[in-house]
């Protein structure tokens, strides 16, 4: 009976300080990640305005995996995913991604610069809940969404910069 008493009460405490520790992680979390584009901000504009154009480079959205994917000009629609335009305002363009029964990602791209030398930047917000698992579960975010909008960005850039 000590023993058992004593496992629930270690238990219980340690729980309390992952808890704690967890509140240390922020409650929402920024994947980010930008490349220079030698393009007219207009043909750049265009590539992601209309989420037609983004089965040519963004290999988030034109993935095999999702299955029966249709892409319209302002949504994106597959059997896990759905991508909705929900705003376009001076040098921002705002998404929302959702798989059935998972919360929304928001995600934007933002565009800096000149005519022939722009900077993109393409970023999802993460709010997470409370809960310590959840948030010891987005230190890995960086790591699954990073490399392929790196790839995405790349393959953007070589279509722009190829065909303006």
């Amino acid at each position: 009976m000590r023993f058992v008493k004593l496992a629930i009460i270690s238990a219980v405490v340690l729980f309390i300080v992952i808890f704690l520790f967890s509140l240390i992680i922020p409650s929402t979390v920024r994947v980010s990640r930008a490349i220079d584009i030698s393009a007219p901000k207009d043909s750049l504009v265009a590539r992601l305005a209309d989420l037609r154009e983004w089965k040519q480079w963004n290999i988030m959205a034109n993935n095999p995996e999702l299955g029966n994917e249709q892409f319209a000009e302002s949504t994106i629609t597959s059997e896990h995913m759905t991508i909705t335009k929900t705003a376009q305002a001076g040098d921002t363009l705002l998404t929302d991604w959702k798989q059935p029964n998972a919360r929304v990602l928001n995600s934007g791209f933002t565009w800096y610069g000149n005519d022939g030398q722009l900077v993109l930047q393409w970023y999802f917000d993460i709010k997470l809940r409370w809960y310590p698992w959840e948030k010891f579960g987005s230190i890995v975010f960086d790591k699954q969404l990073g490399p392929p909008m790196e790839k995405s960005l790349g393959n953007l850039k070589k279509l722009l910069e190829k065909n303006p």
